[in-house]
Formats: C-alpha cells, structure tokens, sequence
C-alpha cells in the first residue's frame, strides 16, 4: 500500500515547463545574507521539490522530520504516506549534482537536513578578512557553544580571547529601560555592580536608531576615572545592550573601540539565542514547579479526604464517647500536620478526656497545652458547641523543641474544620443516645431503674447465671395500701412515702446491686450473690441470710417512722435454686409476696425466722 502512495504522489506531481527564468521567490539559503555561488538549477526542479529543497535550504544544519516536511510543504490536510519525502528528497539530489557543493544529508531514523558547501561560511562575512584574529577566534568559539551556553558563558568566552584589548575589567549584558538605572542580564569578569541610570538621554530611541558606540567614563570605587563602552544588541530589538568595561586608569583609543564593536556584533546573535534559552528554561522550571506544587497539592487533597471517609466509617461504629475519641483523635492529628491531638470534654478547663498519637497510642498532654484559661485563644484550637457544652480539639506536637522533624513542616489541611464537626456530631449523638437511654430505662420521680431496666438487667443475670453458674436473688418489695395513703394523707403523702421507701432500698443495696421501681409502690432488686462453693452453699446461705438482715432492719425502721401504718409485703427468689428462667423468677416472686414481718431488732443468731418469705423448690 506504501508502494502505491509513494507512485499516486509522483505521479500527481505536475511538470513545468521549461523555462530560463531562476526561481526568485525563493528565500536566500543563509540568513546572514551569503548566496550560494552557483545558484540551484530551478528550471530542472518541480514545484513542490523547489518547495522542499528551499525549506531545507533556507536553514542550513537544521533537521527537518518527514513530518516537518509534510506539513511545510504539503500542508496538514496531506493523507498520505511520509515516505514520499524520501521519494522527493533522492530526485532533489540527482538534479543538484555537480551544482554548487549544497547538499542534503541524511540523519538515520530522523531525517533530513542541508549541509553547505564548504568555505561558503566565509562568504557570510564579507568582512572577514578585515576582522583581528581574536574576533576570528571569538567567533569560532561563540558558535562552537551553541544554544546550550548561557549569557554568562559566551560573555566570559568574549573576555578569555579578547586579550589585545588593554586593561579590559568586565563584560556584561544590560537591559535598557526607559527610566531607572539598566538592569544587569549576565557579567564575566568585574563589571561594576550597579550602573547609572542616566547613561543616555533615551535609551529606547537610542537602541531603535542602531546606538552609537559611546565610550563612557564611569568611577571606580576609589574614585578612579574607569572606561566604559556601551554597544547595542540590535538582534535582540528589546532594549539590550553589551558594555565593557576597563581597569581604573585605562585608555581605549578608537582601534580598542573598533575591536570591542566588532566582537559585540560577532556575539550578539548568540547573546540573543542564549537569552531566549535561559528564558524558557526558567519557564519551563517554573512550570515544573508549579506542576509539581499541584500535584502535591492534589495527593495531599486526596489523602485528606480518605482520612475523613475513614473518619466517617468508624464514627458509624463508635456508640461511647471514649470510643468516638479514641477514633479520631488520631485523624485530627494527621489532617492538623501534627503527631497528636488532645480532648477536653465537657469542661475545657480542666484536665484533657484524652490525648492520642498519631498511631493511636495515649500520649501525655504538655504542660503548655493544659488548656487552662489563659491559652483559650490559642492559634490551632478547635471549638466546637455539643448541646449545651463545649469540646475543644488541640493538636499538638511531641517531639521535643528544637529537634528537627523528618517530615517537615506539614500544613494543616482545609478538611480539617469538616472532621472537627463530624466528631462534634458524634459526640452530640452518642450524648444524645445515652440521655435518651437513660430516661427511657429510669424511673423519673425516684431515679432508680424502671420496668424495662430491670426486665433488661434481669435477662441478662439469667443468661450470666447459666453460662458461669453464678447465684442471684429477685426481691419484691410493695407498699400494698398506697390508694388508702392517697386517699388519707393525699397524693403529696403517698408520694413522699415511695420516695422514702426508694432511699432506704437504695442505702440497702451495694455496688453491684441494683434496685427498681416497677411501677406504682412495687419495687425489685437484684442482689448478686458469691460463686458457689465445692464444699457446700454456707458462704451463699449467709449472704442471703444477711441481705434478709439488712433489709429486714431498713423497713423496721422505715415502718417506725412512717406518719401511718404502712402494709409492706416482701418476697425472695434465688436463681438457679428457686428457678432457672426469667418468666419463672417473676411469677414465683409474685406469687410470694406475703406481709412483711416487722421486728423491734435484728436477728441474733442463725436459726431466728427470716422477716423475708423465703420460696423452696418442691
């Protein structure tokens, strides 16, 4: 298919007719103004191999791709195969043979590029004979270098090989504004550091005329008269300028003024070139910069984000608030830029909840982050309101002052308000939750537990009494004639006698006891009793025997100070003994509620009648 693209373009390739007349359209091959000495023979060249021949000539060392070629000569809308350059380039070469020495050289695997006749680089500078053997060699050198050197580079090349000059200090390469002093580009040698402002009247109309050499006399630290020549850079046409400098005490007469001009004109180009190369290299590394500062940015938006995702799950599983704390305060850590982050909840004044690590792991609190109250406007706290209180997040450091961090400085990420909330509404719900847990398992009027705290509580010591052969008792206590009380002494009196009776089965109870209110005046407890022992139930017969005690001595003593009479009934129920299930536990204790047994003392010794009716299995 190759084949036949590379034929179908040779062949729609139109043929001129022939003709004397030499193509003048065509650029001159060197921009310095040198033409070949015999020029191509374009009545023997197409059109389009004209077209391709003068692309390559026109730039002499400069590689053209194919591509570069298609698109110059064939345009972008060309479809075909970019072997028809090779095509074109083999018949160039054959009309060309025996012309004037150009010829087109072949870069494997890259392309093409036109090489010229040697000595024609001579022929570029028509001057050049006239020209010193320093500007000779300073302008080999110059090229030599090529668009790889800096300003400074070509200027110090300028003053290594400038040696016939006397007493030359320093070059360097100005830019001329309208107003102010010029501003130094490059410098080799010891050029003055700063150079007056008014160096001519106009420097932009000063440039524009081409800019007269003007032999400048400047002062030396010492106040020494100090040589100084001031040339244009015309390549450039932006306000450029090349000046030398000479040593305190030097006079450059007219040949030194001749040979400096001379060698400005041979570089000036080159400082040019070299110029817009170091401009877009520092272009370039600015973008890079800016690239990568972007980039970092965006991994840094991307991990902060995932923290707070991360946050978010395990908020959704956290239910305490030492649970949500210990959660996220390792993730308040890492989005603050610190190593940890401390809690002070609810009171910001007094000693913090918690303090954790990065890696989760509790850390101490520095003395200066307290959070006592001189430090309340603190630059990196955190407030945020939960209901009615107030938690305050500080993330902190802990290495030590002074000591270098690895990591660097780290910035404190914007999504770390965001999380600061998500944890503010944590804590606000599970604060919540338990507020509303605790009003729905406790009795309003009494504080104890309510029906279902003790049905809740009550389930859960049968299925801890089956798993570990543990023992414990269910006991009942009703004030049966409550509605005689009401009706006698008022609902006021009823309702000071069951708190009374709440306040002495609450002094009664130990910690790991626990009393209800049913409902009305009933009410239940449950009394854990010791592991059972191999030898026998003694320990366990004693401890009931001494909550029947106690108990027994607290009605007594409530029934002697009761306003009225009071029918209080009681009953026990031991778990397992009595029964192993929670609906059996209170039908029995139900069905052995009897009158209580009031007594002047407490028992003295083991065999006294219990003031608790007592249930024994069948």
């Amino acid at each position: 298919m190759n084949h036949l693209v590379r034929q179908g373009a040779l062949a729609a390739e139109p043929v001129p007719a022939s003709s004397t007349r030499q193509d003048t359209s065509a650029p001159a091959a060197f921009p310095t103004g040198a033409a070949p000495t015999t020029p191509a023979p374009a009545e023997s060249l197409t059109a389009r191999e004209q077209a391709v021949f003068t692309l390559l000539r026109a730039n002499p060392g400069r590689l053209y791709t194919r591509a570069d070629i298609l698109e110059r000569v064939w345009g972008l809308e060309f479809s075909g195969d970019e072997r028809v350059v090779d095509a074109y380039v083999n018949r160039i070469r054959r009309k060309l043979e025996g012309g004037d020495g150009t010829r087109i050289e072949t870069v494997r695997g890259a392309g093409y590029r036109c090489v010229p006749p040697a000595g024609s680089e001579r022929t570029a500078w028509p001057h050049r004979s006239q020209l010193p053997a320093e500007a000779m060699h300073l302008l080999e050198l110059v090229s030599a270098y090529g668009a790889e050197a800096s300003p400074a580079a070509i200027l110090q090349v300028v003053m290594d090989n400038m040696g016939s000059v006397p007493g030359l200090d320093g070059a360097a390469l100005l830019r001329l504004p309208t107003h102010g002093a010029p501003e130094v580009l490059a410098a080799a040698g010891a050029p003055p550091a700063h150079w007056p402002g008014a160096i001519t009247d106009s420097p932009a109309v000063w440039i524009a005329a081409g800019g007269t050499p003007d032999l400048l006399t400047l002062r030396s630290p010492a106040g020494a008269p100090v040589p100084a020549l001031l040339l244009p850079v015309t390549a450039a046409g932006a306000g450029l300028a090349l000046a030398f400098t000479g040593q305190p005490g030097a006079e450059w007469d007219a040949g030194v003024q001749a040979s400096l001009s001379s060698a400005a004109r041979l570089i000036g180009g080159s400082l040019t070139r070299a110029l817009d190369v170091q401009a877009d290299r520092q272009a370039h590394q600015l973008l890079l910069e800016q690239v990568r500062v972007l980039e970092d940015r965006a991994l840094k938006a991307r991990q902060d984000s995932g923290a707070l995702l991360t946050l978010t799950h395990l908020l959704e599983d956290a239910r305490s608030v030492p649970d949500i704390l210990n959660v996220s305060l390792p993730v308040l850590a890492e989005l603050a830029g610190t190593d940890a982050c401390a809690a002070w909840f609810p009171q910001a004044s007094g000693p913090a909840s918690a303090a954790l690590h990065r890696t989760g792991l509790p850390v101490n609190t520095p003395a200066d982050q307290d959070g006592g109250a001189g430090d309340q406007a603190e630059s990196g706290v955190l407030t945020v309101e939960i209901g009615e209180q107030t938690l305050r997040l500080r993330p902190f450091g802990t290495r030590t002052p002074g000591s270098p961090d690895p990591a660097g400085p780290r910035e404190a990420s914007l999504l770390l308000p965001a999380a600061a909330r998500c944890v503010a509404l944590a804590l606000t719900q599970a604060t919540l939750l338990r507020a509303l847990e605790r009003s729905a398992l406790t009795d309003e009027y009494t504080g104890l537990g309510n029906r279902q705290a003790f049905l809740a509580d009550l389930h859960a010591e049968v299925a801890f009494a089956a798993r570990h052969g543990a023992r414990f008792a269910v006991t009942l206590v009703d004030l049966g004639n409550i509605r005689y009380l009401n009706a006698t002494s008022g609902y006021a009196g009823g309702n000071d006698l069951i708190s009374r009776l709440a306040r002495t089965l609450r002094t009664v109870t130990r910690a790991e006891d626990r009393a209800y209110r049913l409902n009305g005046a009933t009410f239940a407890l449950l009394l854990r009793f010791p592991p059972p022992e191999p030898a026998g139930h003694a320990a366990q017969d004693q401890a009931v025997r001494g909550w029947q005690d106690r108990l027994g001595a607290a009605l007594t003593h409530l029934k002697q100070g009761a306003p009225v009479p009071l029918d209080l009934q009681t009953s026990l129920v031991v778990c397992p003994e009595d029964a192993a299930s929670t609906s059996e536990l209170l039908r029995m204790a139900l069905d052995h509620l009897s009158p209580f047994q009031f007594s002047a003392a407490l028992p003295e010794a083991d065999g006294h009648p219990s003031p608790l009716p007592r249930t024994r299995p069948a």
